[in-house]
């Protein structure tokens, strides 16, 4: 009869007989497919479930961010806050991947060992470092296939904060007259009688340092207007080199599904400002000079020209844009050129280097090209032409980048975004940004140009020191906004309309 001690081996070994061997490299390449496969392999139920359930959660939470289609997954990515979400996610997936196969090649390992304990067959020392081989081979599997959309994760992130900016704002208000009285008001197509003295322009006085405050809320007035800036410099840059070469606002009507675009000419000078007063230098110069002077302008640099756009237009600016010239070309290209027609041939013999000409027709432009097409200034017609120029183009940019074939070239295209735009637009608004773009494709659009000779005035070069200026007439601004906004422009409110109008009379 065997002793107790005896019997609790033979016991040990019996166990030892019926559990049977499992490959390490099997048990590592299954949880290298689903973490928890080769605990399951292994006969771990509660480990199965350990390493399997969080995996399920994390790929079911980067799932529902595409719910809403590719673009609003793209527009939910440019948020920083999700993109470092979606990035700790993946690592956290990678991490899990592999501590699970490291642990189920470790569980088949030690049971071989225990298996085996008792007699001297084991794997051969050329089968245990191809093991190895395999479960280092396995994980740097695990490395590259994680570290794509890491990347991706990664571009999304460096372009949602370098792209989004806080809005400057201060305390010197978007609107500096008096509400008027309740039936004071003017509709499409019409303007006020001429009065026998009109109010000149209020003057206020900006604040020594910035006062920041919430902007305040604007009702839904149908239209959505953003306002595109090209400047020509790098935000890293010396500040004297950054002005601005087009001021394009595009307005939404949600309601008509109509499109307009308004250029605003760069050498607009002697206009009423928003805090009282006259400029005398050229708008285009405005960007500068709040930069340079941030003590005589509290809302920046940005918000004194938004400010000062949305003033003179009458009509509220609910975002920009800034997109630096330099940097355009490269964004161009890395959407693949962008197509337009070209109404009428360029001949710019003057353009540096070599010129620059362009034929008539459908044309497909790369960034070098494209910078030429919106810069050139002799050879293809008045300035209107050119501003006219940069808006078509803009709508070619939009239409390239709303092309689901872009993904395959999206962190190329991000780094490109990252290092030339700019907006105030806030991260978790451009889902509804994109899907406002998606609606404006089919929109018919308008172009307006707010210069010479309709809604302008060149100012002889012996009258000012500034060479190619012109000045408003405001009379057709306000008719302009009136038509275009209806109840929503601010000319629409006598006492706006005759301030600023008035202001810009002869003689008045």
């Amino acid at each position: 009869m065997m002793d107790p001690q005896t019997q609790a081996g033979h016991r040990v070994k019996r166990r030892r007989r019926s559990a049977p061997l499992r490959s390490p490299s099997a048990a590592a390449l299954l949880s290298f497919l689903w973490p928890g496969l080769g605990q399951w392999y292994m006969g771990r139920r509660l480990s199965t479930l350990l390493y399997a359930i969080p995996p399920i959660a994390i790929v079911v939470a980067l799932l529902s961010l595409a719910l809403g289609g590719l673009e609003s997954l793209v527009a939910r990515l440019l948020d920083p806050s999700v993109a470092l979400l979606v990035l700790a996610g993946i690592g956290a997936l990678a991490l899990w991947r592999l501590v699970s196969m490291v642990h189920a090649w470790w569980l088949a390992t030690r049971r071989e060992r225990r298996l085996r304990a008792d007699s001297d067959e084991g794997p051969s020392r050329q089968r245990r470092v191809a093991r190895v081989g395999a479960l280092v081979t396995l994980a740097l599997v695990v490395a590259v296939v994680h570290a794509v959309p890491g990347w991706w994760a990664f571009a999304f992130y460096r372009a949602g904060t370098a792209i989004f900016q806080p809005p400057q704002t201060s305390d010197v208000p978007l609107s500096t007259f008096p509400p008027s009285t309740p039936a004071a008001s003017l509709s499409p197509g019409t303007s006020p009688a001429p009065a026998a003295s009109l109010r000149p322009l209020p003057t206020f006085v900006v604040p020594a340092s910035p006062v920041p405050t919430q902007p305040p809320q604007v009702a839904d007035d149908g239209f959505q207007n953003v306002l595109f800036v090209g400047v020509d410099a790098t935000p890293q840059r010396p500040p004297d080199h950054r002005l601005t070469d087009a001021m394009i606002l595009a307005s939404f009507d949600r309601t008509n599904d109509t499109l307009q675009m308004i250029s605003i000419p760069r050498n607009i000078t002697r206009f009423p400002q928003y805090w009282g007063g006259t400029h005398e230098q050229k708008l285009n110069q405005l960007l500068l000079e709040a930069q340079t002077n941030p003590e005589l302008y509290p809302d920046g640099p940005m918000g004194t020209l938004v400010a000062q756009i949305s003033f003179l237009l009458g009509v509220e600016i609910d975002y920009y844009a800034t997109v630096d010239i330099p940097g355009f070309e490269r964004l161009v290209d890395e959407v693949g050129g962008v197509d337009v027609v070209v109404t009428e041939p360029i001949a710019d013999p003057e353009y540096e280097p070599d010129g620059f000409y362009l034929g008539a027709g459908p044309q497909h432009l790369d960034g070098a090209t494209a910078v030429k097409f919106v810069r050139s200034r002799k050879g293809g017609g008045s300035n209107e032409d050119r501003s006219l120029r940069q808006q078509l183009l803009l709508l070619g940019l939009r239409k390239k980048v709303s092309d689901p074939a872009i993904i395959t070239r999206l962190p190329e295209v991000l780094d490109a975004i990252a290092a030339t735009v700019r907006t105030n637009l806030p991260p978790d608004g451009l889902d509804e940004a994109l899907s406002l773009a998606r609606e404006s494709q089919g929109a018919a659009a308008g172009q307006v140009w707010l210069g010479p000779p309709r809604y302008a005035a060149e100012i002889p070069a012996g009258e000012i020191d500034l060479e190619n200026a012109a000045e408003l007439r405001m009379d057709q601004v306000a008719a302009l906004s009136i038509d275009l906004w209806g109840s929503a422009s601010r000319y629409s409110d006598v006492s706006y309309y005759r301030a600023l109008v008035g202001a810009a009379a002869p003689g008045s």
